[in-house]
């Protein structure tokens, strides 16, 4: 049985499956729960060899790429996570794009596509670190990664410009302005995060001293919930209560 979206005499769509829109942010969500499990895992199972550098100081936080892709079961979980979530990220992305044309001054759909770009390629290369794994393919990983990085941090910047600077109303709902703010901070901890994170990562190599390795450590993940914040905020922009999978493709209603 199918409900009907519209119907017209010329033009009629069908929709063949409802999947309530919270179901999508939650998928999405995924890659949390599967992250935190996974250094939850490791401290238990494996705490000496993940905290095991060349300096044989005493750590008590291992790294992402320890936590998520030296071991298992912690690797097969981050890849099934990330795997599974992919599609539904893809497409909350293209409704971004919808939303970002609608909101955003027509003067600046350069900016908006620029960073609809960038989101397009820190997707990818969120796939391509977690199927190159540091220990197995360090230059594939660490181009991906620097990718990722990049991509993320300037497409969370365009953003936040975009939707406080560039918008068509000056005068916003309560929930837009919550979300633009929400925005903003969770762009500010991840680019802090991630200097902190650079900076205890060369200081731990050129002084080896103790715990710093574990700030570093410590630091990336401030840097992943931040991102993902920043992501999840999206449920402020996207007024939409079901994703339809229908004769004419995928609607949001």
């Amino acid at each position: 049985m199918y409900l009907p979206l519209y119907n017209e005499s010329e033009n009629k769509t069908y929709s063949y499956i409802k999947i309530p829109s919270k179901l999508c942010y939650y998928v999405v969500s995924v890659p949390l729960f599967a992250f935190i499990t996974c250094v939850l895992i490791t401290m238990y199972k494996d705490f000496e060899n993940a905290n095991n550098t060349h300096c044989k100081v005493p750590n008590v936080f291992p790294s992402i790429s320890a936590s998520i892709g030296n071991y298992e079961p912690q690797s097969t979980i981050w890849k099934t996570a990330i795997y599974v979530h992919a599609p539904i990220r893809f497409y909350i992305l293209y409704l971004r794009w919808k939303y970002y044309r609608s909101v955003v001054l027509e003067s600046c759909v350069v900016i908006v596509k620029l960073a609809v770009f960038l989101n397009v390629i820190e997707n990818f290369s969120l796939l391509g670190l977690t199927h190159w794994t540091s220990s197995k393919n360090y230059s594939y990983h660490e181009v991906c990664f620097k990718t990722f990085i990049g991509t993320s941090v300037f497409y969370m910047l365009f953003t936040c410009l975009m939707l406080s600077k560039l918008r068509r109303r000056p005068n916003i709902t309560y929930r837009e302005k919550h979300s633009v703010k929400l925005k903003w901070r969770a762009f500010i901890v991840n680019v802090t995060s991630f200097a902190s994170a650079a900076y205890f990562f060369l200081r731990h190599n050129r002084l080896c001293e103790p715990y710093v390795y574990s700030m570093f450590g410590l630091s990336e993940y401030i840097v992943v919930f931040s991102n993902i914040m920043f992501h999840f905020t999206t449920t402020y922009d996207l007024q939409i209560n079901f994703i339809c999978i229908t004769n004419q493709g995928i609607v949001a209603e």
